[in-house]
């Protein structure tokens, strides 16, 4: 979905000078004590769960996500490029596609999608929803066939599944009196990607109560996540993302989310992941250019690549090497229970 470019820059300005303000007030807060972390929980305490709005249509999609007839070449399943036990991505740096070549990009994570509410999909957010981003995989993108001599039409991929006996059932109880199409694929798929929780981590016991529950350097690493490292800038709240799009400074080729919406000030721009097990997923970034974590935030003290379009949450910062360890020791207890999805109450 593509926006206007002055509303886009509207937008970016409006986020900016938050953002400015929030990096300014944490630079301040830097140079006195050390946040407080009892304070600080409040603000990452995890909501209860969302309900699931229809198990059973939400079920018919788990059935697809991990089935390969969905894809053109039948080999492909979504699972392919989004594993449970990796925390619904992979760890190859250009997941191969169903043409049998590398990917521009790697694989985003799919934790917690459900709650981004009605933020654009992808690293560079050219699909306005979950279903968007089902379909044009399926048709045009990685789970296709378009980079072969021999392409597959969707109606075939429609016609594998409406053939097969096993979801006709299954699709007349989520969506009653509907065809089955590529457009009830895709909602079903929706349906599931929605219901994938971020698994109770080390950090949310600890933020209930749990002293125990992590390291006294996790615990450091947390005070200078949202303090003097700034890291609350981007990656906010108990999901650890704003869902926005920012230039870090990683890249000089791909123009992320600047070439979907031509927007200058958005070049270089991609959407902020989660952290939630980000422990999980090396290498990392949308190119897969820092192979760990302490590779990112060694990218972060010298602040990106400087350019008119880089966030104005990027500066660079000065850690000794116990606060890298401890940025490091605070991510890894983001890590939960794999494979996680939300049940109906």
């Amino acid at each position: 979905m593509r926006i206007m470019a002055t509303t886009a820059l509207g937008v970016l300005t409006a986020g900016g000078l938050l953002a400015l303000a929030l990096t300014q007030s944490a630079q301040a807060q830097a140079v006195g004590s050390q946040p407080n972390l009892n304070t600080l929980k409040r603000d990452y305490r995890r909501p209860p769960p969302s309900p699931v709005e229809n198990k059973v249509l939400a079920d018919l999609g788990r059935d697809l996500f991990f089935d390969p007839r969905i894809s053109a070449s039948g080999k492909t399943a979504c699972s392919s490029c989004h594993t449970p036990e990796l925390g619904w991505v992979v760890t190859d740096p250009h997941p191969i596609n169903d043409s049998g070549k590398p990917t521009a990009r790697k694989s985003q994570p799919l934790i917690g999608l459900g709650y981004a509410g009605s933020a654009p999909v992808g690293w560079d957010g050219r699909s306005p929803s979950l279903e968007g981003q089902a379909k044009a995989s399926i048709a045009t993108g990685s789970m296709s066939m378009r980079e072969t001599d021999a392409p597959v039409k969707v109606e075939v991929i429609e016609e594998r599944i409406r053939s097969a006996s096993e979801y006709q059932a299954k699709f007349n109880a989520a969506l009653a009196g509907k065809p089955i199409n590529v457009d009830t694929i895709v909602q079903a798929i929706a349906a599931f990607e929605r219901t994938i929780e971020p698994g109770m981590a080390p950090f949310d016991r600890w933020v209930d109560g749990d002293e125990a529950a992590i390291s006294d350097s996790a615990k450091r690493g947390f005070g200078l996540f949202a303090g003097k490292a700034v890291c609350f800038s981007c990656h906010a709240g108990w999901r650890f993302t704003d869902d926005q799009f920012h230039d870090i400074g990683t890249t000089t080729t791909d123009q992320g989310r600047g070439r979907e919406v031509k927007v200058e000030t958005l070049n270089f721009a991609f959407k902020t992941p989660t952290l939630r097990s980000v422990a999980l997923r090396p290498p990392y970034m949308h190119n897969a250019s820092l192979a760990t974590l302490v590779d990112v935030v060694k990218h972060y003290e010298k602040g990106g690549i400087d350019r008119p379009s880089r966030s104005a949450m990027m500066h660079p910062i000065q850690l000794s090497d116990q606060e890298r360890l401890d940025l490091v020791a605070f991510m890894e207890t983001l890590t939960g229970e794999t494979g996680v999805v939300r049940q109906s109450r």
